[in-house]
């Protein structure tokens, strides 16, 4: 998605979070989604999968703290995880229609 369309919705309740740490955290969305906005509370890798793959360091996309993106989703109910690059913190996805 450009940052200049303006289809898609955010769909109401169906946000939610997940902590990482050195650990990845991972959350399914809870909404069939063309695409989610995530945001984080610290710099960290995403990974976005329909399989529930956990994020790895170093080879997920990095993710800057506090710094909303837009993902297309590879299925309709995606996996999101994250794990830190320096610091734990939370991930927040929203679904979007």
């Amino acid at each position: 998605m450009k940052t200049t369309d303006t289809t898609g919705q955010l769909i109401s309740g169906s946000g939610v979070t997940v902590a990482y740490t050195g650990t990845a955290g991972r959350v399914a969305t809870t909404a069939p989604s063309k695409y989610v906005r995530v945001v984080s509370t610290t710099d960290c890798f995403i990974e976005i999968t329909s399989n529930g793959k956990l994020a790895i360091a170093n080879t997920g996309a990095f993710l800057p703290a506090f710094s909303p993106e837009y993902f297309q989703c590879p299925s309709d109910t995606p996996y999101v995880s994250a794990i830190q690059v320096s610091a734990g913190g939370s991930i927040y996805v929203v679904s979007i229609a």
